[in-house]
Parts: C-alpha cells; sequence; structure tokens
C-alpha cells in the first residue's frame, strides 16, 4: 500500500484540488485507492466531492485518532458514488467530522504524538492512500508525514512556494530523525493556480523551484471547469475528462503509480495514553507550587483515577 501525502503549509495552493484530482485519476486506471481528509475545514469532502461530514454521533477519524473509538478502518469509508472507476477500481473517503478542529490539541495529550494515523489505516486494504493534509506544519500533517511513503507538493510559480518548500524540508528532516523512520520520498511538486500565458515572473519562479532537484510534475493552471466540477460534487476527471486538467491529473497518477513506495512500519511497542490522574497531579503540584492564594491545594480536590494493580 502506498500512502502519499498531498502537503503545503502555505494556504490557497491548490492542495485539495491535487488531493482529489489525483485520486480520482487513480481509482480511472483501476486502483483502489482511499482519500483521506486530514484537513479539519473538509474542503475535499463537502465542497469538492459533495459528501456529507460525519455525523458526530458515529465513528469518525477524529474518535479513531484520539482512541475514543476502536473499530475497524472500514466503518469510517463512503464510497464515492460520482466517479468514474477502472475496472478492480475504487474510490473511497473517509470524511472530516465536526471533531477535527478541537483535534490538534487532544493529539498534543499522547506521551508519543505521531503514529496515531499510521496505526489507524495500517490494516487498510488499498493500492494508493491520498491524504489531504491541513495548510499547516502541525500535528496532523506530522501524523501524515510519520505514515507516509511520500509526498506531493502543490506549489505556486513565486517567491512565497519557494521559501515554503524549503522550511517543509526542514521540517520533514527534522520529523525523520525525531520518529526514527526512512526517508520520505518526493514523488514531485505541481505547479499550479497560475493564469496562461505564464509571467515571466512565474517561470524565474519555476526555475528556481527546480533547483530544489524534486521531480516538476505536469501543472493544473486555473480554470472554470475545476469550479464547476466541484459545484455538481465530482472529479474533474469525471466532469471533464477531455480537458487539460483531467489530462495532468492522469499523469500525475501515473507518475505515483509507476514511484515506489510503502508505508513504513508501525511500532509495536504499545504506545501510552493521556493519563488523566497523571496531568491532575502534575498541574496540582505546580499550583502549589506558584500560587499562594485562596485557590492553593485546589486541585489536590479534584478526583483522580484509581491506579491499577
Amino acid at each position: 500500500m502506498q500512502i502519499t501525502s498531498v502537503v503545503n503549509q502555505k494556504g490557497g495552493v491548490g492542495k485539495t484540488a491535487l488531493s482529489v484530482g489525483a485520486a480520482a485519476a487513480l481509482a480511472e486506471r483501476g486502483r483502489r485507492v482511499l482519500l483521506i481528509d486530514l484537513d479539519p475545514q473538509g474542503h475535499a469532502t463537502t465542497e469538492m466531492l459533495g459528501l456529507p461530514e460525519t455525523p458526530a454521533d458515529q465513528p469518525s477519524l477524529a474518535k479513531a485518532l484520539t482512541k475514543t473509538w476502536r473499530g475497524q478502518v472500514e466503518e469510517l469509508v463512503v464510497p464515492h458514488p460520482r466517479s468514474n472507476v477502472g475496472t478492480g477500481g475504487a474510490f473511497d473517503v473517509i470524511p472530516t467530522s465536526p471533531g477535527m478542529f478541537d483535534l490538534i490539541r487532544r493529539l498534543d495529550q499522547f506521551r508519543v504524538p505521531g503514529w496515531q494515523l499510521a496505526r489507524v489505516i495500517q490494516f487498510a486494504n488499498y493500492d494508493h492512500v491520498i491524504i489531504d493534509c491541513p495548510p499547516a506544519l502541525d500535528v496532523l500533517t506530522n501524523n501524515a508525514l510519520v505514515a507516509t511513503s511520500g509526498v506531493l507538493v502543490p506549489v505556486q510559480p513565486d517567491r512565497t512556494s519557494i521559501r515554503a518548500l524549503r522550511l517543509m524540508k526542514e521540517q520533514i528532516t527534522h520529523l525523520e530523525a525525531m520518529v526514527e523512520r526512512p526517508p520520505i520520498a518526493y514523488y514531485g511538486l505541481v505547479p499550479g493556480l497560475y493564469r496562461r500565458p505564464i509571467s515571466g515572473y512565474a517561470v524565474t519562479a519555476l526555475r528556481e523551484l527546480e533547483q530544489f532537484g524534486i521531480p516538476v510534475l505536469p501543472h493544473v493552471p486555473l480554470g472554470v471547469v475545476m469550479n464547476e466540477a466541484a459545484a455538481r460534487g465530482m472529479p474533474v476527471t469525471t466532469f471533464a475528462p477531455e480537458t487539460t486538467h483531467s489530462a495532468a491529473f492522469r499523469e500525475i497518477a501515473r507518475a505515483l503509480d509507476e514511484s515506489p513506495g510503502a508505508a513504513p512500519a508501525v511500532p509495536q511497542a504499545p504506545e501510552q495514553d493521556f493519563d488523566f490522574g497523571d496531568f491532575i497531579t502534575d498541574v496540582a503540584q505546580t499550583r502549589n507550587t506558584n500560587d499562594n492564594g485562596a485557590r492553593k491545594k485546589l486541585y489536590d480536590l479534584l478526583p483522580k483515577r484509581a491506579k491499577e494493580q
């Protein structure tokens, strides 16, 4: 199973459009594809694919990542009904849910952050998993990078994208060392969100981006057809299969299909969950040390979880 994270901490670079387009084009090639909407904004779920958010009372990705729900990953999956899928293929989605906005704070409570998403999807039965990451180098993006085989990076041909790419590479290098995982592959840069004909400024920026040594894949320029497809809850490869945008996504899918890479092995050591009792004890000790007023020893009155023998 190949896991690809579509990542760029810079917002507005076409990340979600690339995630959906590449996933749909892979499914069109007859591959079993799972798209994970890890962005709390949920644009891939609701805006691009026309799917509802997971109801609050149902199993969700947010609950799975925080271990408040511990079922099979298949229970989180929703098939997309409006996509062209090749023989033997599938286009499934793990949608966003209301709990995603609070997820960053809750994931920070784990003693060993980073491997939660990898553990949720490690037994998924797909050829490709595409992760639409949030526009930030936060704990959610770190979870995607820990689990991933490689990354696709959407970029705009401008100087801000050059700086963002440099920062992202530094973050990935640091993360690889922190969790002791194999190096993450760079499957390619995908320039987009520019108008044709391309300006001299954009051409210069593209040349600087090429100096990073990462393959530059087909461009996905601005086009009203992308908005029209999203308005109907369809990938552009299904809505307008003959457009240059669809052709670009198919070339990107081919590049992913031909890129070697498997998901890193998930550590087998049991992860220690957040301990509420220990948290209260730590807070109480800090409060008692620093507070000489009426609230001193207040936290000592809070209930503690009984320790298991």
